[in-house]
Protein backbone atom coordinates (compact mmCIF):
# COMPACT_ATOMS: atom_id res chain seq x y z
CA UNK A 1 0.00 0.00 0.00
CA UNK A 2 1.02 3.44 -0.86
CA UNK A 3 1.25 6.29 2.27
CA UNK A 4 -1.46 8.72 1.56
CA UNK A 5 -0.27 12.22 1.67
CA UNK A 6 -2.27 14.82 3.69
CA UNK A 7 -1.59 17.38 0.91
CA UNK A 8 -4.16 17.97 -1.52
CA UNK A 9 -4.44 17.10 -5.02
CA UNK A 10 -3.49 19.01 -7.88
CA UNK A 11 -7.06 18.99 -8.77
CA UNK A 12 -8.42 20.08 -5.43
CA UNK A 13 -5.96 23.10 -5.12
CA UNK A 14 -7.26 25.44 -7.86
CA UNK A 15 -10.92 24.77 -6.54
CA UNK A 16 -9.72 25.82 -2.76
CA UNK A 17 -7.91 28.82 -4.26
CA UNK A 18 -11.18 29.99 -6.14
CA UNK A 19 -13.71 28.97 -3.26
CA UNK A 20 -10.98 31.54 -0.86
CA UNK A 21 -11.16 34.10 -3.31
CA UNK A 22 -14.88 34.15 -3.68
CA UNK A 23 -15.31 34.22 0.17
CA UNK A 24 -13.04 37.21 0.62
CA UNK A 25 -14.82 39.16 -2.52
CA UNK A 26 -18.02 38.66 -0.48
CA UNK A 27 -17.09 39.46 2.60
CA UNK A 28 -15.17 43.21 1.16
CA UNK A 29 -18.45 43.73 -0.99
CA UNK A 30 -20.57 43.10 2.29
CA UNK A 31 -18.32 45.63 4.24
CA UNK A 32 -18.17 48.41 1.37
CA UNK A 33 -21.61 47.97 1.43
CA UNK A 34 -23.04 49.07 4.75
CA UNK A 35 -20.13 52.08 4.62
CA UNK A 36 -22.45 53.38 2.07
CA UNK A 37 -25.83 52.94 3.07
CA UNK A 38 -25.75 55.26 6.30
CA UNK A 39 -28.27 56.92 7.75
CA UNK A 40 -28.04 60.59 7.90
CA UNK A 41 -31.54 60.80 9.47
CA UNK A 42 -32.75 63.31 7.12
CA UNK A 43 -35.73 64.35 7.40
CA UNK A 44 -36.69 63.50 10.90
CA UNK A 45 -38.74 65.22 13.29
CA UNK A 46 -37.16 67.05 15.39
CA UNK A 47 -36.87 69.66 18.19
CA UNK A 48 -35.91 72.94 17.39
CA UNK A 49 -35.71 73.76 21.06
CA UNK A 50 -36.77 77.40 19.70
CA UNK A 51 -39.54 79.35 18.03
CA UNK A 52 -39.51 81.33 14.50
CA UNK A 53 -41.57 82.60 12.04
CA UNK A 54 -41.58 81.73 8.17
CA UNK A 55 -39.62 84.78 7.79
CA UNK A 56 -36.47 83.31 10.22
CA UNK A 57 -34.11 80.25 9.80
CA UNK A 58 -33.47 78.52 12.80
CA UNK A 59 -31.46 75.26 13.68
CA UNK A 60 -30.54 73.01 16.62
CA UNK A 61 -26.94 71.83 16.13
CA UNK A 62 -27.70 69.46 19.50
CA UNK A 63 -30.49 67.27 18.56
CA UNK A 64 -29.96 64.44 20.15
CA UNK A 65 -33.04 62.75 17.75
CA UNK A 66 -30.84 63.52 14.33
CA UNK A 67 -27.53 61.46 13.84
CA UNK A 68 -26.08 64.46 12.84
CA UNK A 69 -27.11 66.17 15.28
CA UNK A 70 -28.27 69.40 12.77
CA UNK A 71 -32.38 70.04 13.02
CA UNK A 72 -33.30 72.62 11.23
CA UNK A 73 -36.09 74.84 9.88
CA UNK A 74 -35.26 77.52 7.14
CA UNK A 75 -36.83 80.05 5.99
CA UNK A 76 -39.69 79.92 3.81
CA UNK A 77 -39.06 81.80 1.22
CA UNK A 78 -43.05 82.21 -0.40
CA UNK A 79 -43.67 83.88 3.22
CA UNK A 80 -43.04 87.26 1.57
CA UNK A 81 -44.83 86.56 -2.01
CA UNK A 82 -48.57 87.70 -1.61
CA UNK A 83 -51.16 84.72 -2.41
CA UNK A 84 -48.35 82.04 -2.25
CA UNK A 85 -48.89 78.80 -0.07
CA UNK A 86 -47.72 78.86 3.18
CA UNK A 87 -45.80 76.08 4.36
CA UNK A 88 -46.70 73.54 6.74
CA UNK A 89 -43.28 71.48 7.10
CA UNK A 90 -41.86 71.01 10.45
CA UNK A 91 -38.24 71.04 11.53
CA UNK A 92 -36.68 67.89 10.20
CA UNK A 93 -33.09 66.53 10.87
CA UNK A 94 -30.35 67.67 7.99
CA UNK A 95 -26.75 66.33 7.38
CA UNK A 96 -23.86 68.39 5.76
CA UNK A 97 -23.57 67.94 2.04
CA UNK A 98 -21.70 68.57 -1.44
CA UNK A 99 -24.25 67.46 -3.98
CA UNK A 100 -28.15 66.43 -4.42
CA UNK A 101 -27.54 63.22 -4.00
CA UNK A 102 -26.52 62.96 -0.94
CA UNK A 103 -29.70 64.15 0.66
CA UNK A 104 -31.59 61.24 0.34
CA UNK A 105 -34.35 61.46 3.02
CA UNK A 106 -37.82 60.65 4.99
CA UNK A 107 -40.53 62.35 2.90
CA UNK A 108 -44.03 62.98 3.98
CA UNK A 109 -46.45 60.11 4.34
CA UNK A 110 -49.40 61.64 2.63
CA UNK A 111 -52.17 59.49 4.45
CA UNK A 112 -51.17 60.71 7.63
CA UNK A 113 -52.70 64.01 8.38
CA UNK A 114 -50.41 64.44 11.60
CA UNK A 115 -47.28 64.06 9.70
CA UNK A 116 -45.21 67.46 8.67
CA UNK A 117 -42.45 65.99 7.18
CA UNK A 118 -41.10 67.25 3.73
CA UNK A 119 -43.42 67.10 0.79
CA UNK A 120 -41.06 67.51 -2.08
CA UNK A 121 -37.91 65.99 -1.10
CA UNK A 122 -34.43 67.72 -0.33
CA UNK A 123 -31.37 69.61 -1.98
CA UNK A 124 -27.78 70.59 -1.10
CA UNK A 125 -27.79 74.24 -0.99
CA UNK A 126 -27.08 77.32 1.94
CA UNK A 127 -29.32 78.03 4.67
CA UNK A 128 -27.74 80.51 6.76
CA UNK A 129 -25.21 83.46 6.05
CA UNK A 130 -24.36 83.99 9.51
CA UNK A 131 -23.26 81.81 13.08
CA UNK A 132 -21.60 78.52 12.81
CA UNK A 133 -23.11 77.34 9.68
CA UNK A 134 -22.74 80.17 7.75
CA UNK A 135 -22.03 79.12 4.25
CA UNK A 136 -22.41 75.51 5.76
CA UNK A 137 -24.18 73.18 2.41
CA UNK A 138 -26.93 71.56 4.62
CA UNK A 139 -29.68 69.19 3.36
CA UNK A 140 -32.57 71.53 2.54
CA UNK A 141 -36.35 70.40 2.17
CA UNK A 142 -37.31 71.77 -1.37
CA UNK A 143 -40.37 72.95 0.31
CA UNK A 144 -39.19 75.86 1.83
CA UNK A 145 -37.61 77.15 -1.50
CA UNK A 146 -39.37 79.87 -3.59
CA UNK A 147 -40.26 79.76 -7.22
CA UNK A 148 -36.97 81.42 -8.28
CA UNK A 149 -35.31 78.35 -6.73
CA UNK A 150 -32.52 78.22 -4.77
CA UNK A 151 -29.92 80.39 -5.08
CA UNK A 152 -25.97 81.04 -3.37
CA UNK A 153 -26.58 83.77 -0.92
CA UNK A 154 -23.61 86.87 -1.90
CA UNK A 155 -22.22 86.29 1.29
CA UNK A 156 -21.44 82.73 0.21
CA UNK A 157 -19.89 83.50 -3.08
CA UNK A 158 -16.34 83.45 -2.73
CA UNK A 159 -14.27 86.18 -3.71
CA UNK A 160 -11.95 85.31 -6.87
CA UNK A 161 -9.08 87.26 -5.71
CA UNK A 162 -8.75 85.73 -1.59
CA UNK A 163 -10.55 82.49 -1.94
CA UNK A 164 -12.62 83.17 1.14
CA UNK A 165 -16.48 84.01 1.13
CA UNK A 166 -18.45 86.64 3.19
CA UNK A 167 -18.60 84.68 6.10
CA UNK A 168 -16.58 85.77 9.69
CA UNK A 169 -14.73 82.87 10.68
Amino acid sequence: MSPKSCTPSRHLRPALVRTSLLCASLLALAAFGSMACEDMGIGRRCDLQADAGAAQAVYNNQALECPTRICLKPVDQNATVPGATKVDTGPYCSATCSQDSDCEGRKRDSSDTNDKGCKSGYTCGEAFVVGPLCCDKLCLCKDFIGTTGLQTPLTCRKDPTTGKNGCLE
